[in-house]
C-alpha cells in the first residue's frame, strides 16, 4: 500500500509542475508568430495619423486564412479619441469595433485576403490618430492572429507615449487707467525704458521651447510575466520529493523482507 502510495504522490507531483504552466502558453497554437514590426515612437494629439504594423509567420506546411483582431487599450486619453483604420493596399477594410470602458477591440469583418503558409507571411497595418483635445498618456496594442473558425494562433503585445497639446497662454488684463497725475518726462522715459526691460525679461521666462515628440522612446514590447520558471522549479521539487520517498519505502521493504526471512539450521541429514 505504501508503495502505490508513493507511485500516486509521484503522478500528482508530475502533474502539479504542469498546471502550473502559464495558460496563454497552451492558449496559443504552436508553429505560429506574430510580431510588431512597425510602432510609433510617440502618437501626437492633433498630429496625422501613423502605421501600426503587424506580422504573421509559420513554419507549418499547410496554408490557412487568417481574420485579424486588435485588443486597443488607453491610459489617459478616452477611447473616443482615437481613430483607427485597418488598411489594405485596395484602401480601408471593413472592421467591427467594441468599445468597452478603456479597452476596445477591432476585428476584421472578413479573412484577410493573403494566406499564411510557410516562407509567406501575412501582414495588418493600423491607421491611428488622436484628436486635437486628447491628453497625455499611453496606448496599448495587442494584436491577435485567428483561423477562420475562431482559434487563436498567437498574439503580440506593444505600447508607445501619447503627447497631448499644451493649454494655450491667456493674456494678462491691463490695468485701469488711475486719477495720479501723468508723470514728467524724464520719469516718463526712465519708466518707458524700465517697462521695456521688464517685459523682455517677462517674455524670456514666459516663453518656451515646442515639445520634440520624437525624443519620447516607445515602451519595449511583452506581455504578461510568464510563470515558467517558478513552475518548473516547483514541479522538479515535488518529482525530487516523490522519487525519495519511493526509494526509502523501498529499501524498508527489502529490510523487512530479510529480517522474516527463514534461517538456516545448521544440520546436515545423516548419510
Amino acid at each position: 500500500m505504501r508503495y502505490r502510495a508513493a507511485l500516486v504522490a509521484t503522478a500528482l507531483a508530475a502533474a502539479g509542475a504542469t498546471m502550473v504552466l502559464p495558460g496563454s502558453a497552451s492558449a496559443a497554437e504552436p508553429g505560429f508568430t506574430v510580431q510588431i514590426t512597425e510602432l510609433p515612437a510617440t502618437f501626437g494629439a492633433g498630429a496625422e495619423s501613423r502605421t501600426m504594423t503587424v506580422v504573421a509567420s509559420t513554419d507549418r506546411a499547410r496554408c490557412i486564412k487568417v481574420r485579424w483582431s486588435l485588443l486597443l487599450q488607453v491610459d489617459g486619453p478616452d477611447l473616443d479619441e482615437v481613430t483607427i483604420t485597418r488598411v489594405e493596399d485596395s484602401g480601408d477594410f471593413p472592421v467591427r469595433r467594441q468599445n468597452n470602458g478603456s479597452t476596445a477591440r477591432i476585428t476584421d469583418e472578413a479573412l484577410d485576403p493573403g494566406q499564411l503558409c510557410r516562407g509567406r507571411t501575412v501582414t495588418a497595418r493600423y491607421q491611428v490618430s488622436f484628436d486635437e483635445d486628447a491628453d497625455t498618456g499611453r496606448i496599448l496594442f495587442q494584436p491577435q492572429a485567428f483561423t477562420a473558425n475562431g482559434t487563436l494562433l498567437q498574439e503580440a503585445s506593444g505600447q508607445s507615449p501619447v503627447v497631448g497639446q499644451e493649454p494655450a497662454a491667456t493674456e494678462s488684463p491691463s490695468p485701469a487707467p488711475s486719477d495720479s497725475p501723468s508723470p514728467s518726462p524724464s520719469d516718463s522715459s526712465s519708466d518707458s525704458s524700465s517697462d521695456s526691460s521688464d517685459q523682455e525679461s517677462g517674455a524670456g521666462e514666459t516663453s518656451s521651447p515646442a515639445p520634440n515628440l520624437n525624443a519620447i522612446p516607445a515602451a519595449s514590447e511583452g506581455g504578461p510575466p510568464s510563470l515558467l520558471g517558478p513552475g518548473l522549479i516547483v514541479g522538479a521539487l515535488l518529482v525530487f520529493m516523490g522519487v525519495a520517498l519511493l526509494m526509502r519505502l523501498h529499501l524498508r521493504r527489502r529490510s523487512s523482507a530479510a529480517q522474516f526471512a527463514e534461517p538456516p539450521t545448521g544440520f546436515y541429514p545423516m548419510q
